[in-house]
C-alpha cells in the first residue's frame, strides 16, 4: 500500500469541510479523485434532500462527471435513471474495483460504449440510508497506484464525502429551521424577507405589482384570557391554514409574531388588493367564528422595502380595526 499517497489524499480531502453546497464538494472530490485515485473517469450520485417536504430524498442525479462521462451527461443521466436508479440493488458491487466484464449485464450494456475497462461503486450513507454513490471509472490500466492503495483511498473518499454531506445538511436544517415560525410552519419575518428579491426579479419578469399585505386576527387576547392559550394556539393555526390555501402558487404567507400574518404576493396592476379582501373573507367563511383585519401597500410604489411598506400596511390595518370595517382601506 502507498502510504504517502493515501497521506497525500487524507490532507487534501480535510478542505472539503469548506464546502456549503453539495456541488461544490462534489468539484472539490473530483478534483482530488483525478489526481490521487488514477481515475480518469467518474461522477457522483446524490439523491438530494427536500427539507420541505421532511428531507424527502429526489431521484438520484449526476453531479461533477469528469472524463468519458462528461461528454454527454443527459445520456449519462439516462444511464444511470436505468442502471443505478435502484441503488440499493447494486450493494453486493460497491466497494471494490470491477473489470466490465465481471459485472451484471444491465451494466454492461448501459456502460459498454464509454470505453471503460475497470468501474468502482462506492456508496455515500447519510443517518444509516444511502443518498448516492461515487463511481470511478479508467478507461485504461492504473500505473500510480495499487488496487489496495486505491481501494482504501476509496473507503476514505466515500466516508469523508458522507460526512460533508451532513454537515452541509445540517446547516441547511438550521438555516431552515431559522426561517420558520414554531407555531404555525409558515415564515416568520427572517424567512420572509430572504425570499424578496427572488419575488421582485418575478414580478419585473411577468409586468406584475408585489403586494405586501398584513392581516391581523381580531381579539387573539380575548380568546386567550376566556379560553386559555392552547385555543388561542388553534385559532393561530387555523387562520394560517386558510391563508395558506387561499393564496396562488408561488405567493408567500408568513407569520410575523403574536396575532400579525403577513404575505407577499404578485398581484395584476388592476386591483392589487383584490386578493387581501379574498382572504379576509375567507377566513370569516371557512374558519369556527374568526376574523382578520387588513392592511396593504404596493411594493415599488407606496415603499421601496419590508418596513416601508409594514408601515404603510400597518396603518391601513389600524384604521380597518379603529373604524370597525372589513373591508380594506385603501
Amino acid at each position: 500500500m502507498n502510504e504517502s499517497v493515501l497521506r497525500g489524499f487524507c490532507h487534501r480531502s480535510r478542505e472539503w469541510s469548506r464546502a456549503t453546497r453539495g456541488m461544490e464538494l462534489f468539484e472539490m472530490a473530483a478534483t482530488d479523485l483525478r489526481e490521487f485515485a488514477d481515475a480518469d473517469s467518474g461522477f457522483f450520485v446524490y439523491r438530494k434532500r427536500v427539507l420541505t417536504n421532511g428531507v424527502t430524498p429526489q431521484n438520484p442525479t449526476v453531479y461533477a462527471s469528469w472524463g468519458v462521462f462528461a461528454s454527454d451527461e443527459e445520456r449519462l443521466q439516462a444511464d444511470v435513471d436505468q442502471a443505478l436508479g435502484q441503488m440499493e440493488l447494486l450493494h453486493p458491487l460497491m466497494e471494490r474495483w470491477m473489470l466490465i466484464e465481471g459485472m451484471p449485464f444491465d451494466l454492461q450494456e448501459a456502460w459498454k460504449e464509454y470505453g471503460l475497462l475497470e468501474v468502482g461503486i462506492w456508496p455515500l450513507v447519510s443517518r444509516e440510508q444511502m443518498i448516492g454513490a461515487i463511481v470511478v471509472a479508467r478507461t485504461k490500466p492504473a500505473d500510480r497506484v495499487s488496487v489496495v492503495t486505491a481501494t482504501a483511498l476509496m473507503d476514505s473518499c466515500a466516508a469523508q464525502v458522507s460526512l460533508a454531506l451532513d454537515f452541509i445538511l445540517t446547516g441547511r436544517i438550521a438555516e431552515e429551521a431559522s426561517h420558520r415560525d414554531l407555531l404555525t410552519g409558515l415564515f416568520n419575518r427572517r424567512g420572509l424577507e430572504a425570499q424578496v428579491p427572488q419575488l421582485l426579479q418575478d414580478c419585473e419578469a411577468s409586468g406584475n405589482q408585489l403586494v405586501f399585505g398584513l392581516l391581523d386576527m381580531d381579539d387573539l387576547k380575548q380568546v386567550n384570557d376566556t379560553e386559555g392559550h392552547p385555543s388561542g394556539d388553534n385559532a393561530l393555526r387555523q387562520i394560517a391554514g386558510i391563508i395558506s390555501r387561499n393564496v396562488r402558487v408561488g405567493d408567500l404567507v408568513a407569520r410575523f409574531g403574536g396575532d400579525e400574518f403577513a404575505v407577499l404576493m404578485q398581484y395584476d396592476k388592476a386591483n392589487p388588493f383584490a386578493a387581501m379582501e379574498r382572504i379576509r373573507r375567507a377566513v370569516e367563511e371557512q374558519s369556527d367564528g374568526l376574523s382578520v383585519s387588513v392592511g396593504g401597500a404596493v411594493w415599488g410604489i407606496e415603499g421601496d422595502s419590508l418596513e416601508e411598506c409594514y408601515a404603510i400596511a400597518d396603518e391601513r390595518l389600524y384604521e380597518c380595526k379603529q373604524l370597525a370595517k372589513v373591508n380594506m382601506s385603501v
